[in-house]
């Protein structure tokens, strides 16, 4: 009996507020749930006992001011890596979750990710170190301007993870700018495909309007269809 076929496996990343997270959504929504997967990267963030126990007693702005939550070394991306070899082999994995609000793992919670023909891993560090990109079969970049994404951090921060303005910019100032620079820009120049996202920044009553995202896929989906991962 012959080998299961590998995965295709897809890496989008980008800059935080870049498009990337809208732009992998829409490619598995296009794709379908029966033949694409969708790993997000944010949840292999360790939890709060990884810094010892003055970190499970911190309140939320103190654990923002003390942690880069930017650098990936405050990931497990041996973790992450060893599911996304997983996941290209055909096999089920089980993620952490993690839980913004808290800036911790949910205690116990683990998140069963099926494989499928088609994985996309989305997150601003999957290229951080250059050599997971053996793992992947198409890598893409969502650039946007610096303006755009810090707009999209503050509307989706205080949206969704209970974060005040203020201390959005101030956390950007600190640790997003300069982990652009050093962590997430040098991707750009090995990816397969760098697109552009400069629509409006969403909000909670006006979500990415659909031409603006269909933008945003088409030169992927062009690519896609070149190498018949797509009809």
């Amino acid at each position: 009996m012959s080998a299961a076929k590998p995965a295709f496996m897809i890496a989008v990343t980008g800059g935080s507020g870049s498009g990337k997270t809208t732009l992998a959504r829409a490619l598995h929504a296009r794709l379908g749930e029966d033949t694409c997967q969708l790993v997000t990267e944010d949840n292999y963030y360790f939890g709060r006992a990884h810094y010892g126990e003055a970190a499970l007693h911190m309140s939320h702005p103190e654990l923002e001011r003390t942690f880069d939550f930017d650098d990936p070394a405050n990931k497990d991306m041996a973790h992450l890596r060893r599911d996304v070899e997983a996941l290209k082999r055909g096999e089920a994995v089980e993620q952490p979750v993690y839980d913004f609000p808290t800036h911790d793992r949910k205690a116990g919670a683990v998140k069963r990710v099926e494989p499928r023909p088609v994985v996309i891993v989305e997150g601003i560090h999957i290229l951080s170190d250059l050599t997971f990109i053996e793992l992947f079969d198409l890598t893409v970049f969502v650039d946007a301007p610096a303006d755009l994404r810090l707009i999209r951090r503050i509307r989706r921060d205080e949206a969704e993870r209970g974060r005040s303005a203020e201390s959005v910019i101030q956390q950007y100032l600190r640790f997003v700018r300069p982990a652009q620079t050093r962590f997430i820009d040098p991707a750009r120049h090995y990816c397969d495909i760098v697109v552009a996202c400069e629509a409006a920044p969403p909000n909670r009553l006006a979500p990415p309007d659909s031409d603006s995202v269909d933008r945003l896929l088409a030169p992927v989906w062009v690519q896609l269809q070149k190498l018949g991962v797509a009809g």
